[in-house]
């Protein structure tokens, strides 16, 4: 299906929705930007066109059980309410007020249906790892989901929602063993912001780590949000930046280094 029938799917599904609300609106983009990421992936690994628009798809509805937690409970919180990753399957299999279910207005066969509602039930939760497709397309998904996140906190939108100072320690100690903080109890400002930060260890593809440091993107993050903080706080921040941007750009380096080997055939 081509993006821009998929796209006009995807603005007439998010209509049943409040797009005139921030939060809403604010998922509506974030599945747009998630989509484009994973088709800009899935093209730099030669993906052939259906499986190209197949992760965009799925990218643009990964995250549409948030709408509908909003909407039905005012909160983003899984541990609150039901969990998105279940809302969203639920929602695009149900037919009741519709002659096709929603997930029928993007996947046309049955195996992409059930693949694409297998990812996105799974896009934040661990899986067995043994469906070949599903390890195909995760790792895309996943990245998507990270980058647009990242992208969209250097904008400066992200809420911090948390008016305590400090860090927690065993969120920092999370933070420096390269753990993502996604679903990690957080209690203060910093804490926040190194949840934010942490999408980036999640990320395992080259070319967004590159795209990360060439857009500056922690640079922008630490700009926007440090004034929020202490000056110790504000001291710690800053360290933890510069580490990271500094991992970051030795993980690029060393996977250009081997690329090179093997593109030279010293190692296959």
């Amino acid at each position: 299906m081509d993006i821009s029938t998929l796209n006009s799917n995807y603005y007439e599904l998010c209509q049943k929705f409040n797009l005139s609300d921030p939060n809403i609106l604010r998922k509506f983009t974030h599945g747009l930007d998630t989509a484009s990421c994973c088709f800009s992936l899935a093209s730099s690994k030669f993906f052939d066109k259906n499986d190209r628009e197949f992760i965009y798809a799925v990218g643009l509805l990964h995250d549409i059980g948030r709408m509908i937690q909003w909407k039905r409970f005012a909160s983003f919180s899984d541990t609150k309410t039901k969990p998105h990753e279940i809302l969203g399957v639920e929602f695009l299999q149900n037919n009741k007020f519709m002659q096709e279910k929603w997930i029928e207005r993007f996947f046309k066969t049955k195996k992409e249906q059930n693949l694409a509602i297998k990812l996105i039930e799974h896009h934040t939760n661990e899986y067995d790892g043994k469906d070949k497709l599903m390890n195909k397309f995760m790792p895309i998904l996943r990245d998507g989901d990270n980058y647009a996140n990242l992208k969209y906190t250097a904008t400066g939108l992200q809420r911090l929602w948390l008016k305590n100072d400090g860090v927690t320690p065993s969120v920092l100690a999370k933070f420096r063993l390269r753990q993502n903080l996604h679903g990690t109890t957080l209690h203060t400002k910093l804490d926040r912001i190194l949840q934010f930060l942490s999408r980036t260890y999640a990320i395992t593809h080259n070319i967004l780590k590159r795209d990360l440091l060439a857009r500056k993107y922690i640079n922008t993050i630490y700009d926007v949000y440090h004034k929020f903080l202490t000056q110790e706080d504000d001291e710690l921040l800053y360290k933890e930046c510069w580490n990271l941007k500094r991992e970051l750009a030795q993980e690029v380096q060393k996977h250009d280094e081997v690329k090179k080997l093997a593109e030279s055939g010293i190692i296959s």
